[in-house]
């Protein structure tokens, strides 16, 4: 199933008013800085050049854009007890 199947759901840790509003396949490149994050799931250090999951966080007051990297689906299905 695609990923659009985590539109609507609410992380682990936030409120019933914060839910996914996109997840994407994504992968940052820089020529001259090598850009990490942590995933939000189970918090191992992503290299974002590497091909990892990102996901806009948004609240129902019309507030959002909080952004996530996850690992891959697998987090991201434990984060939203998917």
């Amino acid at each position: 199933m695609g990923l659009s199947k985590y539109v609507g759901r609410t992380p682990r840790g936030y409120d019933s008013n914060t839910t996914v509003e996109r997840v994407a396949s994504h992968h940052r490149w820089d020529v001259d800085v090598e850009r990490r994050g942590d995933c939000s799931n189970c918090g191992t250090e992503l290299e974002l050049r590497e091909k990892h999951l990102l996901v806009t966080l948004g609240e129902r007051q019309g507030r959002g854009g909080e952004r996530h990297y996850l690992c891959g689906q697998l987090c991201l299905d434990e984060w939203t007890d998917g």
